[in-house]
């Protein structure tokens, strides 16, 4: 298995979503990716980077880091969101093309009703997309995708993800039965799949030719359910840290890279965990120790 290991700023607590906490200045977040062994990074919220080309390339190559995708949440559900959806993807597009990257990553932008149920399977089962809604929700993702491909020349790879209305295992098999294996990948997220009440070593095994990309999590599980229990949301458990470093986690992380191996998988594993931080947390210590949980325990 040939794969290139990357971070993301979400690690940093730098985050697309309103009100999620503080951010770490950029300067810091690069540096410490590159201090803590990452050869990439993703994107991060439009904006946290810089995006002129030539800047970020060069804050990027300074630190012997590589672009290696970038996240675009997108009102699937809605038809009248689509011209601005496209707009978003194709600045975003436009910028992992200039600075050399290869994937793009769509995801649904959720909503209140999905975020007030995220992480329970039996409401998110009967809060989601009405079966009239699938077939225009699938063709708005497929145009879009198609932009990516052929227009920036990116793999697109749907991420499915806590609060949307691609977050259990019945979703993401739905969605990912409608839409064409060439040209729509799966972007594996095994703490969003958990989250969803998935397992993400079923879902690795099941869809291995399927997946473009992977986001490599671990989650506390048992915190998870007593922090649903008390109605948390998937921002509140995230900021509960409900997300913890590689091996600290409820996942058996090596039988899901056996599972990688088993289907062959060569591109990025970005180790990602979803959480708030201040000036004082300990970012590097906790980047460098799940980037030494992959080489010391995993071999990658």
């Amino acid at each position: 298995m040939t794969v290139r290991i990357g971070t993301a700023p979400i690690s940093w607590g730098v985050c697309e979503i309103p009100g999620w906490g503080p951010q770490l200045p950029v300067d810091r977040v690069l540096d410490e990716m590159q201090a803590a062994g990452y050869e990439g990074t993703e994107l991060g919220p439009w904006g946290f980077l810089p995006t002129d080309p030539g800047e970020l390339a060069s804050a990027l190559s300074r630190r012997g880091l590589a672009l290696a995708a970038a996240f675009v949440p997108l009102a699937l559900r809605d038809p009248g969101a689509y011209a601005q959806g496209e707009a978003s993807v194709r600045a975003t597009a436009e910028l992992l093309r200039r600075l050399g990257a290869g994937h793009i990553l769509l995801a649904d932008a959720g909503d209140p009703s999905r975020y007030e149920v995220a992480g329970r399977p039996a409401l998110t089962a009967v809060r989601g997309l009405r079966a009239g809604e699938w077939a225009g929700y699938t063709r708005r993702l497929e145009q879009l995708a198609q932009i990516c491909r052929f227009d920036y020349g990116l793999v697109p790879c749907f991420h499915s993800h806590g609060g949307t209305y691609i977050e259990n295992p019945t979703e993401i098999a739905t969605l990912l039965e409608r839409t064409d294996p060439h040209l729509v990948k799966f972007c594996l997220d095994t703490g969003h799949v958990a989250f969803g009440g998935g397992d993400p070593l079923e879902v690795t095994r099941r869809y291995a030719a399927r997946i473009g990309y992977v986001h490599l999590k671990d989650i506390d599980l048992p915190r998870l359910g007593t922090l649903l229990a008390a109605g948390q949301t998937y921002v509140g458990a995230a900021q509960q840290d409900v997300f913890v470093e590689l091996g600290r986690g409820s996942l058996d992380l090596a039988a899901l890279l056996g599972a990688l191996r088993e289907a062959a998988y060569e591109g990025w594993i970005i180790v990602e965990q979803d959480r708030v931080v201040d000036a004082e947390t300990d970012t590097l210590g906790s980047a460098r120790r799940s980037r030494a949980y992959l080489r010391e325990r995993l071999g990658v």
